[in-house]
């Protein structure tokens, strides 16, 4: 093997490891409500070679389910605004259910500027989903926020979680749906 393969690999061994150790970090916000202490699925999100997040799935359940109490957790590769977030989040649910009406999305919009802090890069926010409960918001470890309305729950997490969703490789992490896309 030349030495320039040999590196390669060694750079992808490290970078495997690196993914892996992120993959196993438990955020401490869910301390008290979520005592797994691995995420139950993991996934990226790229946008040309560029990883835009790393999203980690907590849940005690065996198998995931909006009926159940679970985390999302994002951790940011590059910075955003609190409007670029917004409206990135506004325009996915929009997309995914075509036919939501305009007060509607003015209201969802009015909670994820609410709950929703700029991010750099490194930073993470979670959000914890209790059924029949409430979104907790947190911005690395600190809340920033709740929710207590089920439908914008619902089209809130469908973004990464429905099979709607326009990231159907990051669902299939997310989900350990492997094999399917």
């Amino acid at each position: 093997m030349k030495a320039r393969h040999k590196i390669t690999l060694t750079a992808a061994v490290v970078l495997s490891l690196a993914t892996a150790a992120f993959a196993m970090t438990r955020p401490a916000e869910m301390s008290g409500t979520i005592n797994a202490t691995k995420p139950y699925g993991s996934g990226s999100l790229t946008r040309l070679f560029l990883t835009v997040y790393d999203a980690n799935l907590w849940t005690d359940a065996p198998q995931w389910s909006m009926d159940e109490t679970f985390a999302l957790t994002l951790v940011y590769r590059m910075s955003f605004s609190t409007e670029e977030l917004v409206d990135s989040t506004i325009d996915q649910i929009q997309a995914m259910s075509p036919r939501i009406s305009g007060q509607t999305l003015t209201h969802y919009r009015a909670v994820l500027t609410r709950v929703l802090p700029p991010v750099k890069s490194g930073h993470r926010i979670t959000v914890i989903h209790s059924p029949r409960a409430q979104d907790r918001f947190f911005h690395n470890g600190r809340p920033t926020g709740d929710s207590q309305d089920a439908a914008f729950s619902e089209h809130f997490f469908a973004i990464w979680l429905s099979p709607k969703t326009p990231e159907p490789k990051l669902r299939a992490g997310l989900l350990r749906l492997l094999g399917q896309r």
